[in-house]
């Protein structure tokens, strides 16, 4: 049914009662409207490009902003009303402006229609819109047409190795989009679609707007919006916002009171506290981890560093080479008396930075531990193949022998010690499971800002023959491929194994594998606890 065949409704009832943090949403996602005071939106030039022609941006009439909001996130707990929202701007935007094109979205089109469509339909209903009367639905297309030319269409944004740039959105031109749990979304598909907004923004919004829902998650939606690596609220970058969510900024009393007491009979405490509350700083249970004994809730701990780091006490500091997406150095103290393995820190030399080699790695650590005033000593330890000399390099020279060097260039007096050869894994995993579980007498505490770290003990999991799976992923910008995980618990695999030999010798003599031997580097006695 065609445009021209629809009629505008004549008694529209638009019921919209926001909650305080739902309008504090809704202000972000007006049209021509400046978030700092409220004042209409205009282009101005700021100069020229490298060809002559003109460069605008938009600004703000009455305070000359120009930090608009353009891309916003609503996130926390489950049942805030922030798919609601959603749906309500996108239908109330095309009531509003004639022929724009606001586009939804979801990972999977099957998804998208099982949920947020559903919303959306719903909200139509509930203002009195009729289907084929005030708008009408393509069920082959996925669209939703309304009586003025304007629609909204449906998107599914999976990631797809046959279209890694998201080539299927082509050409295609849009004026608004919201995209409903863009956890499961990467963010090269945001990127690509927000670039896609460009329909009738002038004589609209003045600027594009995209709005993402989410609960909590973990990965590039956190570290964008919510939580930076030290698990400090973000310093949001131009033309970004972020509003948290709890389910009790819904408006409606009674489905809040109901959704309140399903999720207070969550038994896992993590889960309770992500979806109940927002929190963004949980833990996932995986039930196929190679680590399965691994508990957040017991092995990680807000600021352990700034609570039991002694500079006087000796350091560990635990390398894994691989250069992409990181070159990897764990830092950790073992205290022998009370048994307690800390890891403190995590050091990633990215490619960006270039420093995803050794010697700049070294360098940088160095500089830190000085900084931090470090006396205690230093012990270098990691993945026995960093032994290996590189074609780049002199006879005698490799990974170990350079960080060694660097960092006795700041009298931080370290030595290496090191495993003669991998432990083997599926009796290591074994083992370390055993740690974690607190068979061993031992017990690990880890930062909470080990992020990496902490991804691989949830994410990590095994093949049929118990060793570590590596799956290598394809990064969408150089195209290099990398194994996901597996890096940092590497580091934390050579640190038990060699620092906890004891533990890790009787083990092993329970089971069937060799013991590994321990070369190179005299510790002294006061280097350790």
């Amino acid at each position: 049914m065609g445009a021209r065949k629809l009629v505008p409704p004549r008694n529209l009832s638009i019921d919209f009662k926001p909650s305080a943090k739902q309008y504090e949403l809704w202000q972000l996602l007006e049209p021509d409207r400046c978030d700092k005071c409220g004042g209409h939106i205009h282009q101005v030039m700021i100069g020229y490009d490298e060809k002559g022609n003109e460069k605008y941006v938009p600004e703000c009439e009455r305070c000359h902003n120009q930090d608009l909001p353009e891309i916003i996130l609503g996130g926390g707990a489950a049942g805030g009303g922030k798919s609601y929202i959603g749906a309500s701007w996108l239908a109330i935007s095309c009531l509003q402006f004639e022929g724009i094109r606001a586009v939804l979205c979801r990972k999977t089109l099957k998804s998208l229609r099982e949920s947020t469509w559903n919303t959306l339909l719903t909200v139509l209903r509930s203002w009195g819109l009729k289907e084929n009367e005030n708008y009408a639905i393509n069920n082959i297309y996925g669209t939703l047409e309304f009586y003025n030319g304007s629609v909204i269409i449906m998107k599914d944004l999976a990631e797809s190795p046959s279209d890694p740039d998201f080539n299927s959105l082509g050409s295609s031109e849009y004026t608004i989009a919201f995209v409903d749990e863009v956890s499961e979304i990467s963010a090269k598909a945001i990127e690509v679609l927000s670039s896609r907004l460009r329909w009738k923004i002038h004589e609209t919004f003045k600027v594009p707007k995209l709005l993402m829902t989410t609960n909590p998650c973990l990965g590039w939606v956190r570290d964008r919006f919510v939580l930076d690596e030290n698990l400090e609220p973000v310093v949001l970058a131009q033309y970004h916002r972020y509003v948290p969510f709890s389910v009790y900024d819904n408006p409606n009393i009674a489905f809040r009171q109901i959704y309140e007491a399903s999720l207070n009979k969550i038994k896992d405490q993590a889960t309770k506290a992500r979806l109940l509350y927002g929190n963004w700083c949980f833990v996932k249970n995986n039930d196929v981890a190679a680590y399965q004994s691994f508990n957040g809730e017991k092995h990680l701990v807000t600021g352990l560093k700034e609570n039991v780091y002694d500079p006087f006490r000796p350091v560990i500091l635990s390398f894994d080479f691989n250069v992409f997406p990181h070159m990897t150095c764990m830092v950790i103290q073992i205290d022998y008396v009370g048994k307690n393995v800390y890891f403190l820190e995590e050091i990633l030399g990215k490619p960006k930075e270039k420093m995803n080699n050794s010697p700049q790695l070294a360098k940088y650590i160095k500089e830190k531990l000085l900084e931090e005033k470090h006396i205690g000593g230093i012990v270098i330890t990691g993945d026995p193949a960093g032994t290996a000399r590189s074609t780049q390099t002199e006879e005698g020279v490799n990974n170990f022998t350079i960080i060694e060097n660097t960092l006795n260039e700041g009298a931080l007096s370290a030595t290496t010690k090191l495993l003669s050869k991998q432990p083997p894994q599926k009796t290591r995993l074994e083992w370390i499971n055993k740690l974690f579980a607190g068979d061993e007498e031992w017990t690990i505490y880890i930062d909470m800002r080990c992020r990496k770290l902490t991804e691989d003990l949830i994410y990590q999991t095994t093949n049929e023959d118990g060793t570590k799976n590596k799956a290598k992923v394809t990064d969408p910008e150089t195209l290099v491929k990398y194994e996901k995980y597996g890096h940092c618990s590497d580091t934390l695999d050579y640190v038990l194994c060699t620092f906890l030999s004891d533990s890790w010798g009787k083990y092993q003599r329970r089971g069937a594998s060799a013991i590994p031997t321990i070369t190179t580097a005299i510790i002294t006695p006061n280097f350790m606890y």
